[in-house]
């Protein structure tokens, strides 16, 4: 393999796990968004409808943490490599 093929490979498996990433993220914001019922005391209606929320928000938190950790990340040197 050129190092032109190997930078561009390197590059594209960071840019697939930074997808990933932001899937997982923008899943977690969704899942933090809306309203949760409260009755006329401040109390939650549902005891368990801000955890499950929580819980599934940081689940999605950590696969894109976990899909940020797995890269290895392009250097300056791929990048360059990569166009040349």
């Amino acid at each position: 393999m050129t190092p032109k093929e190997k930078a561009r490979q390197k590059i594209h498996v960071a840019s697939s796990a930074c997808e990933r990433a932001e899937d997982a993220w923008r899943a977690a914001v969704r899942r933090l968004n809306g309203s949760i019922s409260l009755n006329g005391y401040g109390v939650h209606h549902d005891r368990y409808e801000l955890a499950c929320k929580l819980f599934d928000a940081r689940h999605h938190i950590q696969v894109a943490l976990d899909a940020l950790n797995e890269i290895e990340w392009p250097t300056n040197e791929d990048y360059d490599n990569a166009e040349s």
